[in-house]
This record gives structure tokens, C-alpha cells and sequence, in this order.
């Protein structure tokens, strides 16, 4: 009778051991390659929230900067009002408020949002990052609205011998208190998310010195 199968020459242990041999070998293979593929991803994704918390820890310190001048920017409002209404009619000031509104920086989170290691971020820390990188793009425009205040406040009492000049001031003074207001109100909103993420300011990356208490020197001595 025609045999459809002939033994092999060792047997067929042989066959199943080279076998078992050949699928081990495939997958410590394959096992391997996810090792590597998971150390490659988790050092992507260390170095992605390092760039992320570096460039965070400079904006933290660029809001604890302005923070921390609020309460010399209200007591310069006060001053400017006050010389609105007491100064002589032909006097003017050069630029006594100069209000220092920080840039904000969030190139490292829009090269993030499309790298494929920000996926394998936990979610909520994901989250926290997006929601804070949102408030600081949101925060660029009312920093020019505010920014503009400035000017025209600078500018008002530049030519402030000028009657028409002088009786805007304290509309655009009520404006720079509420603009104050506006960052007091939200700062709760920021800085809760700065603590979640563990955030703390680094001012090493600062390029320009701050002075906090600047606009606390008496209006006179206001630099010309």
C-alpha cells in the first residue's frame, strides 16, 4: 500500500523538539524587539515632558513675576490718579506706567500635539498640559488688549497739558484695574494646574531681569 507519509529519519521527537526549538527562538525574538520598543518609547516620552515641564517651569515663573508686581501696579494707578487730579494744568508725565506683561512661550507643546510619544502620556497629565497650554494661548490676546491700555495711558499723560488728553486718564485707569482683576480672578485657574503637574518657576531661562516692585518707587522718580 502507497504510504502518504514517511517517518522522518530521527523520528518524529525530532521534528516536534526543532520545531519547539525554532518557535522559542521566535518569540524570545519578538520579545526582545518589544523591549526595546517599549525602552525606546518610554525615553521619548521622558524626554518629550522633560521639554514640556522645562518650558512650563519658564512660563510659571513669568506669571509668579507679575503676580508679585500687582500690588505695586495698583499703587501706581493710585499715584497716576492722583497726580491726574492735583498736577497743574500744564504738566505732563513721560511713561509712568510701565507695566512688564511677560511673553508666553508654547512651541514645545505644539511640536507635542503631534508627536506620537504625547499618546503614551497618561491621560490626565495629558489633559493638564492641554488645559494649561490653552489658557496660556488664551492669555496672549487679553495681554495685548492690556499691553495697548498701557500705551494709551503712557501716551495720554505724555501730552496730559492737553485738557482733552487729561480728562481720558481715568477712563483708561478703570480699564488697567480691571485688566489686574481679570489676571487676579484667573490666576486660582493657573496656578492649580502649575502644583498638579509638580511645576515649580525657573527664572535661569529669563532674558531680561525682572524688578517686581518697580512701579513702587514714588511717580516722580519714575525713569525718564
Amino acid at each position: 500500500m502507497f504510504r502518504l507519509f514517511k517517518s522522518p529519519p530521527h523520528g518524529w521527537s525530532a521534528v516536534v523538539w526543532e520545531l519547539a526549538i525554532v518557535t522559542v527562538g521566535v518569540l524570545i525574538a519578538l520579545g526582545a524587539q518589544q523591549l526595546v520598543d517599549s525602552i525606546n518609547r518610554r525615553g521619548n516620552v521622558a524626554q518629550l515632558t522633560a521639554a514640556l515641564r522645562s518650558e512650563l517651569a519658564d512660563d510659571r515663573s513669568r506669571w509668579e513675576h507679575m503676580r508679585a508686581s500687582d500690588d505695586c501696579s495698583w499703587q501706581r494707578l493710585a499715584a497716576i490718579e492722583q497726580w491726574v487730579r492735583t498736577a497743574p494744568a500744564g504738566a505732563t508725565l513721560y511713561r509712568p506706567y510701565r507695566l512688564f506683561l511677560w511673553n508666553m512661550h508654547s512651541s514645545t507643546w505644539d511640536l507635542a500635539k503631534t508627536s506620537p510619544a504625547a499618546s503614551d502620556i497618561p491621560l490626565k497629565e495629558r489633559l493638564l498640559y492641554a488645559s494649561l497650554y490653552g489658557a496660556i494661548d488664551n492669555w496672549r490676546l487679553f495681554f495685548d488688549e492690556e499691553n495697548k491700555n498701557v500705551q494709551e495711558i503712557n501716551a495720554l499723560l505724555f501730552t496730559a497739558d492737553q485738557p482733552e488728553n487729561r480728562s481720558q486718564v481715568p477712563y483708561r485707569l478703570s480699564k488697567a484695574r480691571a485688566y489686574i482683576n481679570r489676571r487676579k480672578f484667573n490666576y486660582s485657574y493657573l496656578f492649580t494646574r502649575f502644583d498638579e503637574l509638580g511645576i515649580k518657576p525657573d527664572d535661569s531661562q529669563l532674558t531680561v531681569k525682572a524688578d517686581d516692585r518697580a512701579l513702587c518707587a514714588p511717580l516722580e522718580s519714575a525713569p525718564r
